[in-house]
């Protein structure tokens, strides 16, 4: 390449630069449309473009408008998809999307420093916009494994509205989508930058020119993966439907999450839901099937079980009695609050002896009006059935249950928000790891946020689950686009581990999912109840021979499943081996893609620059 190539490349480009602003607003308009519910999908293809560009355009600024317009459009991407969390809380609304358009930004600054410090012959030889991509993906894994974990917006949650695509997440799970999706918007990242810097005549046909070669090779990897989904998802679906039948029912009692579950009588709701049960079996016994579990949503059970004598609490044993009437004595698997109790008086928390002999201090516990008792609260989830056994929520929701960075900071304690359904604040307790629960065929009790967890649920299957039992409580974002997106989540699940999913929300959405990750029966907000929904429960669309029972002013649906054994890979790799194996692979292609960088890049960028100054002076 002449000095004059050079010269007419950076011409070029400053010839035909978009608006800064337009960058800045496009990633926000794009994501927004094509995440759940908008369900544009396809759109994630391009929408990381902009901040490339803007991270590419800003290289030659001070680090404060750089960060800034980054961290702008950043922000607008959160607020135009997760803008509900308002509603839950305006406070942690506010936070939420500082903190966590700054993580984003962080990979952004990595590549400004790579350009800032890096020697030029590395910057010549290396292609920093892949390495970029297993940034993001270390960014990605990071963020769901610490004390400020929100992993909403995963770049392969994107694709929950279009689930035939990725079958292939019984592989990478949602860290393969995102691998993808920012793969292809690298290549159209250069394909954007070859089309401004090269100065190519219009009779050259468009397919051989230089900006050709990135998009071909972007649309042919959308396509082959598409391909290699629609064979995955026919496989599955081979595989996945032999086995024999069980029948579930998922409640959803409708109560308004602000003025009523908190607040009314918890035994008249206990009832109230058992109502609805009794009436879904009478629907299931007519058509000559026997209800084998019963799933109830988040806290249901409102009044605290204590760990140590859960037989005896009222709300548990009004349960066992209904169930021990019944011929057919059907199983309940439903989320619950519960409290253990700690006898100490010695200094600081209390400790106990765990069974490898060591001892552990409990961190979330609180002191009682007793100096000498202290207590932990829990949101758990409990099976009933031939025997009693429970989970405590690990994956907790940071602010409202749990305190960040507390055990190293302590005096945060003192600083808790009371936001959600466990009202005393504080961080909750916890199990030591997922558990799956039953008496013969194992549910894995996920418990509401910790259905965005993929790696997390791949460990109930590890402990033996044979479906995933989703119980949660979503009104408080109100009838926003949370508790759908939320949902959709629930399908990438069922994917990666080949599994069905029942889902039970207090308001919705309610509903099954197959292990192709299909929605087969499903509510919408506050269906069945008159007066709150539009929508009569003739208008649930039942595949698969599922069905919805009214009774009242709740409502249940019915479904036969199909339990399974199957570890997918994905489940045997988890995030660690997926991304290891990614990160291989990119270290391949930068390596590969060394010297052979026909695009104007950073390097390249500054020689170009060098090149005009020394023109100009002659």
């Amino acid at each position: 390449m002449t000095k004059n190539d050079h010269i007419r490349g950076v011409e070029r480009i400053k010839g035909v630069t978009l608006p800064t602003w337009l960058l800045v607003v496009l990633p926000a308009i794009l994501f927004g449309l094509a995440w759940e519910p908008m369900s544009f999908t396809p759109l994630v293809f391009v929408a990381f473009v902009p901040f490339l560009l803007l991270a590419y355009r800003g290289m030659k600024d001070k680090g404060l408008p750089y960060f800034g317009r980054l961290f702008l459009a950043l922000m607008l991407w959160n607020i135009a998809t997760t803008w509900w969390v308002w509603f839950a809380s305006d406070v942690g609304a506010i936070a939420m999307l500082l903190m966590n358009s700054f993580f984003m930004y962080l990979p952004f600054g990595l590549w400004r420093m790579w350009h800032k410090r890096a020697p030029r012959s590395w910057q010549l030889r290396w292609r920093f916009d892949v390495i970029f991509i297993g940034i993001w993906l270390l960014y990605e894994f990071a963020h769901h494994r610490w004390d400020l974990s929100w992993p909403w917006l995963c770049l392969g949650n994107a694709f929950s509205g279009m689930t035939w695509y990725v079958q292939w997440y019984e592989i990478s799970g949602t860290l393969g989508g995102s691998a993808l999706i920012l793969a292809v918007n690298v290549l159209v990242f250069r394909a954007i930058l070859l089309w401004r810097s090269h100065s190519e005549t219009a009779a050259i046909p468009f397919w051989k020119r230089a900006a050709a070669k990135p998009l071909f090779t972007a649309g042919t990897l959308v396509v082959l993966m598409g391909l290699i989904s629609v064979w995955l998802g026919h496989r599955a679906a081979g595989m996945v439907g032999k086995g024999a039948g069980y029948w579930v029912a998922a409640i959803q009692p409708n109560y308004d999450t602000y003025e009523e579950k908190f607040v009314l009588d918890p035994m008249q709701m206990v009832e109230e839901m058992q109502a609805t049960t009794e009436g879904a079996q009478r629907a299931l016994r007519a058509k000559g099937e026997r209800l084998n579990c019963v799933l109830w949503p988040e806290t249901s059970l409102v009044s605290s079980i204590n760990v140590k004598y859960m037989e005896s609490d009222q709300q548990v044993a009004f349960l066992k009695g209904m169930r021990s009437r019944d011929s057919f004595q059907p199983d309940y698997l439903m989320g619950v609050n519960m409290v253990q109790w700690y006898p100490w008086q010695g200094k600081g928390k209390p400790e106990v002896l765990m069974p490898d002999k060591s001892v552990r201090t409990v961190a979330a516990a609180r002191q009682s009006n007793d100096p000498n008792y202290w207590y932990t609260l829990h949101n758990s989830a409990l099976w009933l059935g031939d025997t009693l056994s429970y989970y405590h929520k690990s994956k907790l929701v940071p602010g409202t249950e749990q305190l960040p960075f507390v055990s190293t900071f302590p005096f945060l304690e003192s600083l808790a928000i009371s936001l959600d359904e466990n009202s005393a604040s504080g961080t909750l307790g916890k199990s030591d790891r997922a558990l799956a629960l039953g008496d013969g065929v194992k549910a894995a009790p996920v418990i509401c946020y910790e259905s965005i967890y993929g790696d997390y649920v791949s460990d109930y299957v590890g402990d033996g689950a044979q479906w995933l039992a989703v119980v949660t409580n979503d009104a408080w974002w109100r009838n926003t686009a949370g508790h759908k997106q939320h949902f959709s989540y629930a399908k990438l699940r069922a994917i990666e581990q080949r599994k069905w999913v029942g889902r039970a929300a207090n308001t919705g959405i309610s509903g099954f999912i197959n292990p192709q990750g299909e929605s087969v029966l499903e509510t919408v907000w506050y269906q069945g109840r008159a007066g709150r929904c539009e929508s009569p429960l003739g208008d649930i669309a039942a595949k698969d021979g599922g069905y919805a029972v009214g009774v009242g002013t709740q409502c249940a649906l019915v479904q036969r499943i199909v339990p399974n054994d199957i570890k997918t890979i994905y489940q045997g790799l988890g995030d660690v081996g997926v991304l290891v194996v990614l990160w291989v692979l990119l270290l391949v292609i930068a390596v590969r893609g060394r010297g052979k960088m026909d695009y104007v890049g950073m390097g390249m960028m500054d020689l170009a620059t060098q090149v005009l100054v020394e023109v100009a002076a002659g």
